[in-house]
């Protein structure tokens, strides 16, 4: 490449490149880290929200689906059930999808993602350091509880 010359990449399928994601990068399932405490947000089949630390819990394997630009619904996919934020700040799930099951993903400086309730717009995903879930009325921006990494769930 000589000096002062420009070259332009492929960007699409269109134009005879490839994507530059990698194909089935965000349809595939994925886990949720928490960074307090280490568990994986895991959604029970009675409906019950709580962490895990064993990955091959099937149950904390997760579809996050983009309802609408920054806007997802996370779903358990042993438990076809979707994560919820009830109106007192319990983390539910629920068979059916309601206004309580979408969420705003946001990527922070720290390279990890928050999920904050787009009902409850103040309340976030969070769990505490024993697993269980945080109440979203008690959570808030700077806490390690609402913290999340998004990973591959194959093991």
């Amino acid at each position: 490449m000589a000096a002062g010359s420009i070259t332009t990449l492929p960007i699409g399928p269109e134009d005879g490149g490839s994507s530059p994601f990698p194909p089935g990068n965000f349809k595939d399932p994925k886990r949720l880290y928490c960074k307090n405490g280490g568990y994986f947000l895991r959604i029970n089949s009675d409906g019950r929200v709580d962490g895990s630390r064993e990955k091959g819990d099937s149950h904390i394997k997760l579809q996050l689906q983009a309802e609408e630009r920054g806007v997802v619904s996370i779903k358990g996919i042993s438990a076809n059930r979707y994560l919820a934020m009830k109106d007192d700040g319990r983390l539910i799930a629920l068979v059916r999808i309601t206004d309580e099951c979408f969420f705003y993903e946001r990527l922070e400086s720290n390279n990890y993602n928050t999920y904050r309730s787009r009902k409850y717009s103040d309340w976030f995903v969070a769990l505490k350091r024993n697993g269980q879930y945080k109440n979203g009325a008690i959570t808030g921006t700077g806490q390690k509880a609402i913290l999340f990494l998004p990973m591959s769930s194959k093991i």
